[in-house]
């Protein structure tokens, strides 16, 4: 057996390995253009996605606070209107009152007047106006404040019970034979 080898390596066989080392070169280049692409194509649709929720999101907050605001408004005016029907009957009591104590009576039409005004200070202002106004005055006459509230909670319950439907409310007979 002869050695054929001659120590050098071949021509052809450096020219094949030159050859795949480009077509190597050129497969990378190539997926790394794609995977660029591929990672611009992916963020512009992250983009465009986020883009849409957001604006989603937007338009649920607004029609959110458009209903709140609807709610709000609508009970601001039905609280309105039972300050307001507390001034006309403490308006009533003071009429009569008139004959027997007309002191009384004169003090019980101021505070009646007073009511009506707070019911039509209700009736226009803003809600956000009303808070502020009322988060000023709790801080000024915090005691005041307290006992306000003690009372516009009686008469808050006292509103829900009379207008709870279905519900009787027995009478003093009844009241008596079931104590």
């Amino acid at each position: 057996m002869s050695s054929t080898y001659s120590g050098r390596p071949d021509q052809t066989s450096q020219a094949t390995t030159a050859d795949f080392a480009a077509q190597a070169k050129g497969v990378a280049r190539d997926l790394k253009a794609k995977a660029t692409d591929m990672t611009d194509s992916v963020t512009r649709a992250a983009k465009d996605q986020a883009s849409q929720l957001g604006g989603a999101a937007r338009d649920m907050a607004s029609s959110a606070k458009d209903k709140v605001e609807t709610a709000v408004t609508q009970q601001k005016s039905v609280g309105a209107d039972y300050i307001g029907s507390i001034a006309q009957a403490a308006g009533r009591a003071a009429h009569e009152f008139d004959q027997d104590l007309p002191q009384a009576a004169h003090y019980i039409r101021q505070a009646s007047e007073q009511i009506q005004g707070v019911a039509d200070t209700v009736r226009e202002r803003d809600v956000r106006e009303l808070v502020g106004e009322v988060q000023d005055f709790a801080r000024r006459q915090p005691t005041l404040f307290f006992g306000g509230a003690v009372v516009l909670g009686f008469a808050a319950l006292r509103f829900l019970k009379s207008s709870a439907p279905g519900q009787s409310r027995p009478n003093g007979f009844e009241q008596r034979r079931e104590g």
